[in-house]
């Protein structure tokens, strides 16, 4: 989250893989005390862990894709931040969208759009072009932002009541969010 945020160009918002497992091997080998190389290896090794269902006893897994997670769930979490927000945003702008509870849980609400509503927003960049969406794509932003740590550098209050809101990030920060959302 930290490079997320400190990064200087758009390239470092999106790390490649060779770098994210650079990174990865790094931080388990200062934690084991051990050389990039053995830790490396000793992370190829497989690990006997406890498995869901019972009767299944034990499997033989990797141990470096326990870390590999991590990257996994911080994207998820980015990207329902991002959707969540601009989702209830459009809502909250347009009335896109409708409030339903699932069966399995009728005191919990979930905000969902039909597809009818998401193609119109996809037609012609709409969730990007028109300014309802842009107004929902920018909170989505600062919401990404503010997960990631970044409120203090990357937005400002302005104006005499300071009430405009300014969004100082790279592209690469912006698309990250408008991927999410698209997708």
């Amino acid at each position: 989250m930290t490079e997320i945020r400190t990064a200087t160009t758009s390239v470092s918002v999106f790390p490649r893989s060779a770098t994210v497992n650079g990174k990865l091997i790094g931080v388990a080998s200062r934690v084991m005390g051990l050389s990039e190389e053995e830790a490396a290896e000793k992370l190829q090794g497989k690990l006997m862990l406890p498995v869901r269902k019972p009767e299944k006893g034990v499997a033989l897994v990797v141990t470096y894709q326990y870390i590999k997670r991590v990257v996994g769930h911080l994207n998820s979490s980015l990207s329902s931040i991002s959707v969540t927000t601009f989702v209830k945003r459009t809502y909250a702008i347009k009335g896109i969208g409708a409030w339903t509870s699932p069966a399995a849980a009728p005191t919990r609400r979930v905000l969902r759009q039909s597809p009818e509503e998401c193609v119109d927003l996809l037609r012609s960049d709409a969730f990007i072009k028109d300014a309802s969406g842009r107004l929902a794509m920018l909170d989505a932003l600062a919401n990404v932002i503010d997960e990631i740590g970044g409120t203090a550098t990357m937005v400002s209050w302005t104006g005499p009541n300071k009430a405009t809101r300014v969004i100082r990030c790279l592209f690469g920060h912006f698309a990250n969010v408008s991927f999410r959302v698209s997708s």
